[in-house]
């Protein structure tokens, strides 16, 4: 093939793989995580080696991110995947084209699976190491992963991820009581400065778009903070009502790494046809009791099956898991939800609970992998449609909360948000 019919080629397919990008994304509600396909269960995307850790990896540095996923049909499927690139507040990034942010082809396989070995439930456990051979990200900012099957508009899910910059910017800060008398008991308040140490930012109010995030939720993150004060080597984030979050609770754990014995807040296990059944213990409202420290892992969950196995990936089995929360009445004012990695932190049908008069409580039953899983129940307003911990759980300023500060730049003349610092905190350092 001579230069000239290779840059004509070069350019169809680029041409093709847009229209195909525009089909895709047409195809996706929101960008979020979310599961598209009901044979689709456990997705789990992560830094390589660091099972609980947020999908971030550093641009061009050998960091690497696995994703993995369990498909209860059983059989064998050639899913595909591509990624999306984003903005700060993660809408798709409509000056970009794919060439501009990816390195290599278009779409990829996923070719690592293996098949679950003595298991109740049949399954087939795909997993990939991002980047690939093929793929590879060209910027920073805020991604999606987008899985499907041969067919581009066959998503099975979609999940978020974020590629940082190494940069000298740096951020310094601290989570406390919060400071209004108001909320003083019940909110936490997240403090915090960004050194810029020698770089340029000419344009701080403008350029810089800061996200602060709690327990690594998008859902009630805070945006839009600009400094309060600008010097020329720091930007000054000082507030005292905007950057405070409510404390919320410890999270309710529960441990189904063993199916043969009942843990601390297993009422009983059952076998029959239709598989494992654990019933937790009764849930107890705790908006009027005292604060009492756990030791928990901030909602989210942790894979295992400690049966005397090798491979929790494919030996891990799975349960109906059965929630109970006792309830005099149904709030009139809204509908409750597990929230947490437990139910992938969506309030959607998958997560709300329903309610049993002749019983008086609320009732939840979810298909879940064995391992280790933190929740808290959460009430969405049925007007406002906001979440709210306080109905069920409280709201403590002690509780134990990690936060994350997320940087974007978007210097005058680019076309997207750079991701060029990211920052943890946590209430109790």
């Amino acid at each position: 093939m001579n230069r000239r019919s290779f840059s004509y080629t070069l350019n169809v397919l680029v041409i093709v793989f847009i229209g195909f990008a525009t089909q895709l994304q047409a195809e996706i509600l929101s960008n979020e995580n979310h599961i598209y396909k009901k044979n689709i269960r456990t997705v789990l995307f992560h830094k390589e080696g660091f099972e609980m850790s947020v999908p971030l990896m550093s641009l061009k540095s050998g960091d690497a991110l696995k994703l993995s996923f369990d498909d209860l049909d059983g059989d064998l499927k050639r899913y595909k995947f591509t990624i999306i690139h984003c903005e700060a507040d993660w809408t798709t990034s409509e000056n970009l084209h794919p060439s501009d942010y990816i390195d290599g082809f278009r779409e990829d396989n996923i070719e690592d699976f293996a098949y679950s070995f003595n298991t109740t439930v049949h399954y087939t456990h795909y997993s990939l190491v991002f980047p690939s051979r093929d793929m590879k990200p060209k910027i920073s900012g805020n991604y999606m992963m987008v899985v499907f099957l041969d067919d581009p508009s066959d998503v099975a899910f979609t999940w978020r991820f974020m590629i940082s910059e190494i940069t000298p910017l740096g951020i310094t800060g601290n989570v406390h009581q919060a400071s209004p008398m108001a909320t003083h008991y019940t909110h936490q308040e997240v403090d915090f400065s960004i050194q810029l140490n020698g770089m340029r930012i000419s344009e701080p109010v403008r350029e810089i778009k800061v996200v602060v995030t709690q327990n690594d939720r998008w859902d009630n993150a805070i945006r839009d903070l600009k400094p309060r004060f600008v010097r020329a080597e720091s930007f000054d984030y000082d507030y005292d009502n905007e950057n405070c979050f409510p404390g919320g609770n410890e999270f309710r754990s529960f441990d189904i790494k063993s199916l043969l014995y009942q843990s601390e807040r297993i009422r009983h296990i059952d076998y029959d046809t239709g598989g494992n059944e654990v019933y937790l213990l009764d849930d107890q409202c705790r908006t009027l009791k005292n604060y009492v420290t756990d030791k928990e892992i901030n909602g989210r969950k942790l894979i295992k099956n400690e049966e005397h196995i090798q491979n929790s990936d494919i030996e891990a089995d799975y349960a109906w898991v059965h929630f109970s929360l006792p309830f005099t009445a149904p709030l009139s004012n809204g509908q409750v939800f597990i929230l947490g990695s437990v139910t992938d932190w969506q309030l959607n049908d998958d997560s709300r609970m329903d309610y049993y008069p002749a019983e008086k409580r609320y009732t939840k039953r979810l298909f879940l992998k064995q391992g280790y899983y933190n929740y808290l129940y959460i009430v969405k307003d049925g007007k406002t449609n906001r979440p709210d911990l306080s109905l069920i759980e409280g709201n403590h300023w002690e509780t134990e909360n990690e936060y994350t500060v997320w940087v974007y730049f978007h210097e005058n003349g680019d076309l997207y948000d750079r991701l060029i610092a990211v920052q943890d905190f946590s209430s109790i350092h």
